[in-house]
């Protein structure tokens, strides 16, 4: 207790060097904050954009030795040639470690894969972006402009809503559109209604970012009613790619590699190659950025708490320079070396902790400022704030013994006449 009554008194007939030293401690500590929770924060939208790879997932595509065929081969054969097929998939999905297949460029519980098109009515046609989907809430919140929405009947059902823009150009009048039968893909739908929709997301919110084009919008048919039509038969629709989702408990390499060499073992003599797409480059990448952020963060703390540091030793070497007959009466009283070295690292400490404490609360203020002018939202955590809060106390402990070594190693005679 009396140690503290010491240090505080000191402090008092110092105002304007203590008030010098914890300046350099509080915007070390800030600076720290700061940091720590923009970084936080920075590392959480990684988290999320790594959250949205899954890593269960891969696609599969085919590649021909010769490119000038789009992919399929170049020469006169290769409109015939189809590298997946719907028997293709059947065969892939009893493949072990197998938890879904389906065409990459038709897995609507991914993304609801918009296709492009063109619908014909009487002798009038348009081209068209239309969107298989299965999703219950588009169902329910549907807004038409005219006709009506999807019902939960309708699921089954080749029914379609068109964009005012397709319903335009078909009837002139898109109210006139309702009720008609349209062709698309050889298929006849019946118009239910017009309405102006983006494409959705599914599961992931984020997904709805895809097509951020305010005027981008698309018809849509139920999802059962397109998979049941012949737009999907193997000889009418190209597919693209498979979509793989492996099973839990399954390695993606390893089953993607099955169903590359089932592939290709399915279609013997062909003029190309089976591949699977490899995340593991996209991951790498993401905890790479990860790792970079928090060696950044690591560096400003190791800064922003040197220059800290540097500044309280050198205001506390002054300390020792001005109180050096404080300190020789002491030692000639009976003060023990070991008296003096605690008393000059107890200030170094106590007045670092304290601006370390006014650091995280300025660091606080000054962060919830910033955070709002910042794309992500910037994070305190628990953690980080103990952080820097240890931080100071060990600036205190290794900045302050070097003066208060020097403090204790005064000779008292040279210190009071000196």
């Amino acid at each position: 207790m009396g140690l503290i009554k010491s240090i505080l008194a000191n402090f008092k007939g110092h105002k304007l060097r203590t008030i010098a030293t914890l300046l350099w401690i509080i915007i070390g500590i800030t600076s720290v904050v700061i940091v720590n929770s923009i970084g936080n924060g920075f590392e959480k939208e990684i988290s999320k954009s790594f959250d949205k790879i899954n890593t269960r997932k891969t696609n599969i595509y085919f590649y021909s030795d010769d490119y000038s065929g789009s992919g399929n081969g170049g020469d006169s054969m290769s409109i015939f040639f189809k590298p997946f097929t719907n028997q293709d998939i059947e065969t892939l999905s009893f493949i072990e470690g197998v938890e879904k297949i389906a065409p990459a460029n038709q897995d609507f519980n991914s993304m609801g894969s918009v296709n492009s098109s063109e619908i014909f009515f009487d002798k009038k046609s348009a081209p068209i972006d239309y969107c298989p989907f299965k999703n219950k809430d588009l169902v329910k919140g549907c807004d038409v402009n005219f006709g009506r929405g999807f019902s939960p009947d309708d699921e089954d059902r080749k029914v379609i809503i068109l964009t005012t823009d397709t319903a335009t150009q078909l009837f002139d009048n898109p109210e006139k559109a309702i009720g008609n039968g349209v062709s698309l893909d050889n298929i006849v739908y019946e118009i239910i209604g017009v309405a102006d929709l983006p494409m959705p997301g599914n599961d992931n919110e984020e997904n709805t970012q895809m097509y951020e084009d305010p005027g981008f919008f698309v018809s849509f048919i139920p999802e059962k009613a397109f998979n049941s039509s012949s737009i999907q038969d193997m000889y009418s629709t190209e597919i693209s790619g498979l979509s793989l989702t492996v099973a839990k408990g399954y390695e993606v390499s390893d089953v993607s590699t099955n169903i590359v060499n089932k592939l290709t073992e399915l279609h013997p003599g062909i003029a190309g190659y089976y591949e699977a797409e490899n995340q593991s480059d996209s991951i790498a990448e993401i905890e790479s950025a990860k790792s970079n952020i928090s060696n950044f963060v690591m560096a400003i703390t190791v800064i922003s708490m040197f220059v800290g540091g540097i500044g309280v030793m050198n205001i506390m070497y002054i300390s020792v320079m001005e109180r050096k007959r404080e300190i020789g009466i002491r030692r000639a009283v009976g003060a023990k070396p070991k008296n003096i070295l605690m008393q000059f690292l107890s200030e170094a400490i106590f007045i670092t902790t304290c601006g370390g404490i006014l650091g995280i609360v300025v660091g606080i203020i000054a962060t919830n400022y910033i955070s709002t002018r910042l794309p992500f939202e910037a994070v305190f955590s628990f953690k980080s704030l103990i952080y820097a809060l240890v931080t100071t106390i060990l600036t205190g402990v290794i900045f302050g013994m070097i003066p208060a070594i020097k403090a204790s190693k005064v000779h008292p005679i040279e210190a009071i006449y000196g």
